[in-house]
């Protein structure tokens, strides 16, 4: 018995030292969507700028989540650069803007948008920006340039890539 146990105690000991190594034949693929973050200044201060370039790959999904206080005002614009297939939508709770120049599959070219945070929709609002065109499509790509105005007080986050 003392035995098993002097094994166990010296795997357990050795094993942070071998480590993992990654998998060599893992497939090298590009994340489904990335950011960039342009320009980002304070506007006297009360208000926060960012500039942003979003590139999300054919069929997936870039989610920007901003955390608010209630009655605090969101301005924005959006526009495609590369590419012809962004669906864009911000929710709360529930949908709250969705462009009035979308297409029958939801792609729009570019558009303004502008909300006041409620507390019936809560304090997390999400944008998302979504690549519409199919993974087989010639143009797999669609970049877009997002500014986004809102309180000093407010925190602009994003889901981390994977490596």
């Amino acid at each position: 018995m003392a035995k098993k146990i002097i094994i166990l105690i010296t795997v357990l000991l050795l094993l942070p030292l071998t480590g993992c190594s990654q998998p060599t034949n893992l497939p090298k693929q590009a994340p489904p969507g990335s950011y960039e973050i342009l320009r980002k200044a304070q506007i006297a201060s009360e208000w926060q700028m960012y500039q942003l370039k979003i590139k999300v790959a054919a069929g997936s999904e870039l989610p920007i989540v901003l955390k608010l206080a209630s009655g605090d005002t969101v301005d924005g614009y959006f526009y495609v650069e590369e590419g012809s297939d962004l669906d864009f939508q911000i929710t709360g709770k529930s949908l709250i803007y969705k462009p009035t120049g979308a297409t029958g599959s939801g792609s729009v070219a570019s558009d303004r948008f502008s909300f006041v945070v409620s507390q019936a929709q809560g304090s997390t609002y999400t944008l998302t920006f979504r690549n519409t065109a199919d993974a087989s499509a010639r143009q797999t790509k669609t970049v877009a340039f997002v500014e986004l105005i809102f309180p000093a007080t407010g925190s602009i986050f994003s889901p981390l890539e994977a490596k």
